[in-house]
């Protein structure tokens, strides 16, 4: 529970594993597909000899939140959007998959399985990669670097007014450049988007029935898109930005995601000078040594606990941050999460040392279980409308009962081995 967080592999690295504890507790960590295709990619690391890659991408592996939820591709959002679908920019990871069911009480809602990305982080924390997952990472992440839309948007440059001397006045210029009801811009952004013509076709008919408003209005996440596209190319071009580094074509990847989240943390120098052009007021961009700061804070503070507390695990006495903390990660709160955070803090803080009926707890789970087992499939029509308007969401994930020196599950807590 938190604000929503899309982070990148540095931000990761800068943790160390009790650290990353807090990571996972107080944030609701949306990841994109590029940090698993980086996350992939350092199996191809010179290492040391005491040192393998496996090992390396392991550990990073189990300090990504477990409970994280993997984002939709960026470019399954485009084209859904250009079909007519309405991709939300509100702060918040758009779920892939989820099989709308029906509760005996008439309740609707969807069911989120264990995804595979999921499945493969914890295959990846026990050093378990298949040869399919290297050789996929490999060429993906060569694609997306080789990429090269420069020829495409080259003939933007001369209409660069000679003042723009950097990228935040780029940036301007790119924003004033959307807000067209240019034919010729939706043709430019169609190339540089990859989308073919035939499946762009429905929406410049509905464009051109609309009145022609704005592009940035009628096609939302996809000129965003297009605008990350621009700034790194004419950004390039007048030497803002190296053009010369594949690895900063892929660096700008994780932008496109920005819609879907609160906060989005990374230690890369680029990310810190381009993320927040495109980031809303109610958004916040933290830096990786702020966070790792944040999070030893909280490290410290929780050592503090009795035994006896911190034996009832993280998901117990941490449901919200420290009530009287003043630091990095409870003013993200303050800003992302309701008003009243710390009151509810508060009066957790004060039952502490109350006795807990775990069995009481476990029947509750049991009874919540059951009751979720008994919603069965609904028809097509009908799932259409719990997609729009679900009852309720349940999304399946596995949470280590431990992680560092934590216990993260209250005792019993644990999976059978038969589960």
């Amino acid at each position: 529970m938190g604000p929503v967080v899309i982070f990148d592999k540095s931000a990761l690295q800068g943790l160390n594993m009790d650290e990353s504890v807090w990571f996972e507790v107080f944030f609701s960590a949306n990841i994109v597909p590029l940090f698993y295709v980086e996350t992939l990619a350092d199996l191809e690391k010179d290492m040391p000899p005491d040192r393998s890659a496996e090992s390396l991408v392991g550990m990073l592996a189990a300090k990504t939140p477990a409970d994280a939820q993997p984002s939709v591709h960026h470019r399954q959002l485009i084209l859904a959007e250009f079909a007519g679908y309405q991709v939300p920019m509100t702060g918040v990871g758009v779920i892939a998959e989820g099989e709308a069911r029906q509760q005996p009480d008439g309740k609707r809602g969807l069911h989120v399985g264990v995804s595979a990305e999921a499945e493969a982080l914890a295959r990846w924390r026990e050093t378990n990669f298949s040869e399919l997952e290297r050789l996929g990472a490999r060429s993906w992440r060569s694609e997306l670097a080789e990429h090269d839309n420069s020829p495409l948007v080259e003939g933007l440059a001369p209409m660069l007014p000679d003042g723009i001397s950097n990228l935040e006045q780029l940036k301007a210029f790119i924003d004033s450049f959307c807000e067209t009801d240019d034919p010729q811009v939706f043709a430019l952004a169609l190339q540089v988007l990859g989308v073919p013509e035939d499946q762009a076709g429905g929406a410049r008919h509905r464009w051109d029935a609309a009145g022609r408003p704005p592009l940035d209005e009628f096609l939302p996440y996809a000129v965003h898109v297009f605008k990350v596209e621009l700034l790194f190319y004419l950004g390039a071009g007048r030497g803002f930005i190296s053009g010369e580094r594949s690895s900063n074509k892929v660096d700008m990847a994780y932008l496109y995601y920005l819609p879907f989240c609160m906060v989005f943390t990374s230690g890369d120098r680029l990310h810190q000078r381009t993320a927040p052009l495109f980031m809303r007021p109610d958004q916040s961009f933290l830096g990786a040594q702020e966070l790792k700061e944040a999070m030893r804070e909280l490290d410290d503070h929780y050592e503090e606990l009795p035994d006896a507390i911190k034996e009832r695990g993280a998901m117990v006495f941490a449901r919200w941050p420290p009530a009287d903390l003043d630091n990095t990660l409870t003013r993200l709160w303050d800003s992302h999460m309701p008003q009243d955070w710390r009151e509810h803090a508060r009066r957790a803080e004060s039952t502490f040392a109350d006795p807990i009926d775990y069995e009481a707890g476990r029947k509750t789970f049991a009874d919540l279980e059951e009751e979720l087992a008994s919603a069965q499939p609904v028809c097509e029509e009908v799932a259409g409308a719990v997609d729009a308007d679900p009852d309720y969401v349940v999304i399946k994930r596995w949470v280590p009962a431990t992680k560092g020196r934590w216990r993260i599950v209250p005792p019993g807590a644990e999976a059978s081995p038969e589960d």
